[in-house]
């Protein structure tokens, strides 16, 4: 809660916890309050003059927020800064919903997976403003020179943690403070007055982003039978509410979900990082659940994901929390399948019913075959007062390597 924060473990030995303490001991036992009384970290003010200069010279600078904007919980001061001066946001896999990707300045998920046009503007870049965000392999395209490539850009830095801070890069400037409040900071500094040029790159990038298809396919209005995995996203795109959580797990149906669906409020989705996640999802989605009651909550996984944790339907009843599971069911590991390229090696599953396995449960399931019943199941699902699984039977013919971007 402290610091860097995130995830933590205390181990204990079983008699260090089962008997009583005396107070009067030494050492003595204190409350836990005053040893978490830390001010947020904040930059050299000199270094954040500097970082403004940069920015207010740029020609065409870019925001990368990531996952660091969600822990601070930087989002009013990200899109303040990026309306003050005009400059486009794109965000990593684990920062997307940092920024509403239907505002004027979103450029979307950049990266393997990312926007074309989120790709495009950051090679096209001058400065880079990197808030909260490790530049890791596939935010990069495995560090991809055409994309960031410091010799022709210059690279500043916000991080918490200074051992981020030009961990994957060499930068021109490291900001160590949070993220928070080292972007207010920048922005007390431009007090307003932002570059002359920043509405002509607004309105630039609004025909950029229409040239390069902007979260748009042909796919995605497909009415092929089993689904593709596209038209499943757009479906979702149309019925969830801006305020509804979304949950990605491992896998195909991440690369779509994290392609293809465009966020509309910040902190709403949430994913899990690296490759091996499986399961996370639908477990996250509980979570989310517990600490935002009155928000719709949907988990969208893979057959494999959510076999590994089909119990979630059974801790969901036991709390009373209503969650919407969509299951892209192709029958298999899809992510691992495509990969093999042909060779398949243990990567197929025979066809299992998920809309019956939530009735055993005594929750509501319900399989779609075709793409117009979709939206209504998903309606349903999301209004229910118990959990509904939405087994969506999908196409197996739809490699993620369509949407990747090495």
């Amino acid at each position: 809660t402290s610091g860097r924060p995130g995830p933590a473990c205390v181990v204990m030995r079983n008699n260090a916890i089962s008997g009583e303490i005396d107070p009067d001991r030494v050492p003595k036992i204190y409350p836990t309050d005053g040893y978490l009384k830390t001010s947020p970290a904040i930059a050299p003010e000199e270094e954040v003059e500097r970082a403004v200069n940069f920015l207010m010279e740029a020609k065409s600078p870019v925001i990368i927020a990531g996952n660091g904007v969600h822990i601070s919980r930087a989002y009013q001061e990200l899109k303040e800064i990026a309306e003050l001066l005009g400059i486009p946001v794109t965000t990593s896999y684990k920062g997307k919903s940092t920024f509403p990707e239907i505002h004027p300045l979103a450029l979307g998920m950049m990266g393997t997976f990312g926007q074309r046009v989120a790709n495009n503007v950051v090679a096209d870049a001058d400065i880079l403003l990197v808030a909260g965000c490790r530049l890791s392999p596939s935010d990069t395209r495995y560090e991809s020179p055409q994309m960031i490539d410091p010799p022709r850009q210059k690279i500043i830095q916000i991080d918490i943690d200074p051992r981020n801070a030009g961990w994957t890069f060499p930068v021109d400037m490291a900001l160590i403070g949070d993220v928070k409040s080292v972007l207010r900071q920048i922005i007390e500094v431009v007090q307003g007055e932002g570059p002359a040029r920043a509405k002509e790159r607004t309105e630039a990038l609004q025909q950029r982003k229409r040239d390069e298809e902007f979260f748009e396919a042909p796919e995605l209005h497909s009415d092929d039978s089993p689904l593709l995995p596209q038209r499943i996203v757009s479906e979702i795109n149309k019925v969830v509410d801006p305020s509804t959580i979304i949950t990605f797990d491992a896998g195909d149906n991440r690369y779509w979900m994290s392609h293809f669906f465009k966020s509309k409020e910040v902190r709403t989705t949430f994913c899990p990082g690296g490759i091996a996640g499986m399961g996370w999802g639908p477990a996250a989605a509980l979570a989310a659940k517990l600490l935002e009651p009155r928000r719709p909550v949907l988990s969208v996984s893979g057959d494999g994901g959510f076999a590994m944790v089909i119990h979630v339907l059974s801790t969901g009843l036991q709390y009373n929390l209503p969650i919407a599971f969509l299951v892209m069911n192709n029958s298999g590991l899809g992510a691992v399948r495509d990969a093999q390229m042909g060779r398949k090696i243990a990567t197929d599953f025979v066809e299992t019913n998920f809309a019956r396995i939530a009735e055993a449960f005594d929750c509501r399931g319900v399989r779609v075959h075709e793409p117009g019943k979709l939206a209504p199941a998903l309606e349903e699902a999301l209004g229910a007062n118990v959990s509904t699984v939405v087994d969506v039977i999908t196409s197996q013919a739809e490699p993620f390597f369509k949407i990747a971007s090495f």
